[in-house]
């Protein structure tokens, strides 16, 4: 594929991606079918498939899955030999976090808040994370589901702080800095 169509293909992902979005903001996940998405984006059905596999995948977007190569690091103790930052750097890493920018965040919080029932794809991914971090010498089932905990809840606060202050910077250096206020916070005797 020629440069010009690769963007050729982006963008028309991109419009797919955001008309569903809007789609399910509006209507609800249920309220709108693959026929109206493809009307809303001016394509044919065939057309949006090239594009996107699933209605699902049009609303949320293509999940960041593992690499072969995250997954062996996460698998081995890497990349820094903490749970949770290796966690919060994997995941900040599939996110592309830094790409990202606040209405990019604000629509994606939006669908994911208005139609709960996609939160399962999401789960799906957690569970992939915990085989994962589970194989590690320093991380059993629970511990690795207590990492992606506070880490999840990291990066969700740290999503809601960019959309409402974006001047705050990249997702990831707020993840970070929310990182160092979780550990005091914990390490708090009182």
């Amino acid at each position: 594929m020629t440069e010009s169509a690769t963007t050729r293909a982006d963008s028309r992902r991109s419009a797919i991606i955001t008309a569903a979005q809007r789609l399910a903001v509006d209507c609800g996940y249920a309220g709108f079918t693959v026929e109206d998405l493809a009307r809303a984006v001016g394509v044919s059905r065939r057309t949006l498939f090239n594009h996107v596999s699933s209605k699902e995948e049009a609303v949320l977007g293509l999940l960041p899955v593992l690499t072969d190569e995250q997954a062996a690091t996460l698998r081995s103790g890497g990349p820094t030999g903490h749970l949770v930052d290796d966690v919060l750097t994997v995941v900040l890493d599939c996110l592309h976090a830094d790409d990202g920018t606040p209405a990019d965040f604000e629509q994606l919080h939006d669908v994911i808040e208005r139609n709960p029932e996609l939160f399962v794809r999401v789960k799906t991914h957690v569970e992939e994370l915990v085989t994962h971090l589970s194989a590690r010498d320093d991380a059993d089932d629970s511990r690795s589901r207590m990492a992606l905990a506070i880490v999840g809840g990291i990066v969700q606060h740290s999503v809601v702080q960019c959309i409402a202050t974006p001047s705050l910077g990249p997702l990831s250096d707020r993840a970070r800095a929310n990182l160092t206020t979780a550990r005091e916070i914990l390490a708090d005797p009182a």
